[in-house]
């Protein structure tokens, strides 16, 4: 148990990272501090997204193939923590997006090895229960960072938060990255060289097998489109709530903290659902209250009428990722697991190319906010239909 819940600690550390940079603070300072146009944001993170659908397949396979996840969840958390120092250190938009693309490229391939971790430290019966359990400490971890990262904004503006969410992130993932360990594997004394081939080696058998996994590659095209709808809500509700409904910084940051209490419930409760419903009939009642919150936000652009909504979008965000989880780890072959989770990454990642840059391209148009809020209905419709037939 204590192994699951350091293991869990490190959900919260890395939502530092994806409050800042993701989902609040680096998209308000490109848009409002530097006047660009959300799709300028789109681009960038588009662009990380296809560095890391093209990585993920292969550092899976490298991390199957040498048995080492705590040791690559190491490296690409450095990877992250450092560029987004600089950010912190810079004025210059190029080069701030620069940086961001490698800051996210290093955060993504992380949750790779940090998802092959969770078969390890708990049974078969109980993963629903430690997915939610992690989950619920990601959520937990927004709450945090919103309030430990807001005095720092309050005081210099939004750029100010890029440099201690690095540090928090750091700092509570340090127990993740001292007390797991990495179970011993043969491979280990292999040549670089050797495992990169041995990687591609197995990543192309693995591929080859497709037909076998029929279900699987249904439920990666599924979430494809899903996906694809609830990263862009997650990306630009802050922008959305700020330019469409006139919040102001205070509002927002409450806002986002009674959504986030509402996703820490949903984690913890759907994981215990899981257990009784099945991981794929939750899913589909999850992705079905994402469609029903979405279309009565499109109904209705009133405030108060979105902090009505607001505990079903957080009820729902907080049992995505943790559900999603499961269902992958039920329907994978045990011993290519961070292999297959590396080509869900594949596809999983793509959405947030496709939705971000469908959101942008609509609101080039101020006017068509309720326009890019259907289209994400759209997708979510979309991969309700093919996740019925997993």
């Amino acid at each position: 148990m204590r192994s699951l819940l350091v293991w869990a600690l490190y959900d919260l550390a890395n939502t530092f990272f994806a409050v800042a940079m993701l989902s609040f603070y680096f998209p308000l300072w490109v848009v409002e501090e530097h006047g660009a146009k959300e799709l300028v944001f789109s681009i960038a993170l588009s662009v990380s997204m296809v560095c890391v659908a093209l990585l993920m397949p292969v550092c899976g396979a490298i991390s199957d193939a040498t048995g080492r996840r705590v040791r690559y969840l190491r490296w690409t958390t450095l990877g992250c923590i450092v560029p987004t120092i600089l950010i912190g250190l810079t004025s210059h938009l190029p080069l701030a997006l620069g940086l961001f693309i490698v800051a996210n490229i290093c955060y993504q391939l992380g949750t790779v090895f940090y998802d092959a971790l969770l078969w390890r430290l708990t049974t078969p019966s109980r993963l629903g229960q430690a997915s939610g359990l992690g989950a619920a400490f990601g959520y937990l971890g927004s709450m945090i960072g919103l309030l430990f990262l807001w005095p720092f904004v309050r005081e210099g503006g939004h750029q100010a938060a890029f440099i201690p969410s690095a540090c928090f992130f750091l700092l509570f993932a340090l127990p993740s990255l001292i007390m797991l360990r990495d179970q011993p594997a043969e491979s280990s004394m292999q040549s670089w060289r050797s495992l990169v081939r041995q990687a591609f080696l197995r990543l192309w058998t693995t591929l080859r097998q497709a037909r076998a996994y029929s279900k699987l590659w249904r439920f990666f095209l599924a979430s494809l489109f899903s996906l694809s709808a609830i990263n862009t809500v997650l990306v630009f509700m802050a922008v959305y709530t700020k330019k469409v409904l006139g919040f102001d910084e205070v509002q927002v940051v409450r806002f986002f903290l009674w959504g986030q209490a509402f996703a820490v419930a949903g984690a913890l409760v759907f994981g215990q659902v899981t257990q009784w419903l099945g991981s794929k009939r939750t899913l589909v009642v999850i992705w079905s209250g994402w469609i029903a919150a979405l279309a009565l936000v499109s109904l209705n652009e009133r405030p108060d009428y979105l902090w009505a909504i607001a505990p079903v979008i957080g009820f729902c965000l907080g049992s995505t990722w943790s559900t999603s989880r499961v269902l992958l780890t039920e329907l994978a072959p045990k011993d290519q697991l961070a292999e297959f989770l590396g080509l869900a990454g594949l596809l999983g990642r793509a959405s947030s190319i496709l939705g971000p840059l469908l959101w942008g391209l609509i609101v080039l148009d101020p006017s068509h906010y309720r326009q890019a809020v259907i289209a994400l209905i759209g997708l979510l419709v979309i991969g309700l239909w093919i996740l019925r037939k997993v």
